[in-house]
């Protein structure tokens, strides 16, 4: 193991401008059950068989893009399940695209399948999942299914799908997901943002749609649906909660009880609006557009009413916003994620996609 976390043995972060979380399991007393509760918003994890808890390993580094995560780990092995229980627990809807550089993942739910280093496999949190590793080492992007096309991440869970280690867009994905890490920590605030913007369409072209599902199946969950059909229509005036129980056929008890934990329906999609101008403010090939022009298209009616709305969400005024995109200031990253001082990592994984 020693060969496989000297580079991770540095404290991540430092003065760079992405915000970062490491975590390993040196000097601690009980590695596993610490490494467990880590990924205990993810899995119920095991240790593995062949080698006792006590002499477990493992290093985790993940970056915060804005809008995804991206994460480097080294673990000595162990066996992880995303069960129904745990699906139905904390509700994750998030898009896995990971990539094993070297030792050894066996997958045995959905399907059963070895990944071979440089293979690069896409998994679905909505989706149960089961899998064991052996002195593992891999790099994996994270990011809300809202974020992807409905062609690549569908409303009904993504069965596990794997690209093959000599196909050209594993070759493509991997040097990206490296890339991104070996350049994070000398990325300037506004290249964090733009990358955030773009990476993901990147790689939902990589990828392309999904496989298609039997129409019995293709129905999917309701809270994706909602938050579906929410996150393509925030441009719409009309996209109340009457408006969501007519087009998705549901009734306002099932729509309020989606959103109970989000503070209400209606709160939610006035963060999704605020966030997407957020994002409009501060990409540069909107740096022209008038912040009204934008307000509006994101369904604000009256542009006061948005810049309170705004200033209230994110501290700082939109035109203050652009301002400190422009300038690529310090200030422009906090906008885009909880404060690292108060978050752990199962913070930034829920937060991602409903802020």
């Amino acid at each position: 193991m020693e060969e496989l976390t000297d580079d991770l043995a540095r404290p991540a972060g430092g003065e760079g401008a992405i915000a970062s979380f490491h975590f390993a399991t040196a000097g601690i007393e009980r590695p596993f059950d610490a490494w467990r509760s880590l990924l205990n918003v993810l899995f119920d994890s095991l240790p593995p068989k062949a080698s006792p808890s006590t002499g477990f390993q493992a290093n985790l580094i993940v970056y915060h893009f804005g809008t995804f995560l991206l994460c480097r780990s080294i673990a000595v092995g162990g066996r992880y399940r995303r069960t129904e229980a745990r699906l139905a627990w904390n509700d994750l809807d998030h898009i896995v695209v990971s990539c094993l550089l070297r030792g050894g993942i066996a997958l045995t739910s959905p399907a059963t399948r070895r990944l071979r280093p440089g293979d690069v496999a896409v998994l679905d949190l909505s989706a149960p999942m089961a899998f064991a590793m052996s002195a593992a080492e891999g790099m994996h992007l994270i990011m809300p299914r809202t974020l992807l096309p409905a062609s690549m991440a569908p409303v009904h869970p993504v069965t596990g799908r794997i690209l093959a280690q000599d196909t050209a867009m594993a070759i493509f994905i991997r040097g990206i997901l490296e890339a991104l890490g070996e350049a994070a920590l000398r990325l300037s605030p506004g290249e964090v943002i733009a990358l955030g913007a773009s990476v993901p369409d990147l790689l939902a072209s990589c990828l392309g749609p999904a496989a298609s599902v039997p129409s019995a199946e293709a129905k999917g969950d309701l809270g994706r649906r909602l938050r579906r059909h929410i996150e393509e229509n925030l441009h719409r005036s009309d996209l109340t909660p009457s408006r969501l129980t007519h087009d998705l056929h549901v009734s306002r008890s099932q729509l309020y009880r989606q959103f109970e934990k989000s503070g209400g329906v209606e709160a939610y999609i006035r963060r999704r609006r605020l966030r997407r101008c957020l994002l409009t403010l501060c990409d540069s090939r909107h740096a022209d557009r008038r912040i009204g022009d934008i307000a509006y298209e994101m369904g604000f009616a009256d542009e006061a009413h948005f810049s309170r709305l705004f200033r209230r969400a994110f501290g700082v005024s939109p035109r203050g916003a652009r301002s400190a995109a422009r300038q690529d200031g310090p200030e422009l990253g906090g906008l885009f994620r909880p404060s690292t001082d108060d978050a752990s990592f199962g913070d930034w994984l829920t937060a991602l996609g409903t802020s």
